[in-house]
Order: structure tokens, then C-alpha cells, then sequence
């Protein structure tokens, strides 16, 4: 009976199914609120956390990729000497083809 004078005051647009789930909603969320004002210093001491894990991974992962740059940098030098030397031999060794030749 309740739930007819109620849904026919609103004029029948809004069940009592749906009034009832939007004031548990209501309810809901002032329940959350409460909660999460009781547990602030929890939450706060939680974020400290993820914010010195995230500077501790960043600083690694830095580290990481300046390391692998030194690599790749003192690879790119070792390649470059390597293939000057090996310039230099056949340099080398087309000055002595020429000599031969023209003692021939």
C-alpha cells in the first residue's frame, strides 16, 4: 500500500524498485564516505609507498637505460676501430700489390 500512494504521487514515472535502489545508492556512498575519512592515515601512508616505489623504479629503470646506453655507445666505438684497422690492412696491403708489381 506504501509502495502504491508513493509511486502514484510521483505519477507513476518511477517504480518503488528503483526509488528504494537510489536511496540504498545514496546510503551507500555515505557509508564509503564515512569509511574512507576513518581510514585517512591509512591511505595516506599507502600512497607514501606507491610514490617511493614509483621514484625507486624510475631511478632504476634510468640507471638501466644509461647503462645500455654506455654499451651501445662503447660498442659503436669498438666497431668503428675495428673497421679502421681493417682499412688500414688493406691499405697495407694494396701498397705492397703495387710494389710488387712494379718491381715486376
Amino acid at each position: 500500500m506504501f509502495g502504491f500512494k508513493l509511486s502514484s504521487t510521483i505519477g507513476g514515472c518511477i517504480s518503488t524498485n528503483y526509488l528504494l535502489a537510489g536511496i540504498g545508492t545514496v546510503g551507500a556512498i555515505v557509508v564509503i564516505g564515512q569509511l574512507l575519512r576513518q581510514s585517512k592515515p591509512f591511505l595516506v601512508g599507502a600512497t607514501k609507498e606507491v610514490i617511493s616505489f614509483q621514484q625507486w623504479l624510475n631511478s632504476s629503470i634510468e640507471e638501466g637505460k644509461e647503462f645500455w646506453e654506455d654499451i651501445i655507445a662503447e660498442a659503436k666505438n669498438e666497431y668503428k676501430l675495428e673497421v679502421e684497422r681493417k682499412l688500414e690492412i688493406l691499405q697495407k696491403q694494396q701498397e705492397i700489390l703495387e710494389k710488387i708489381k712494379a718491381s715486376l
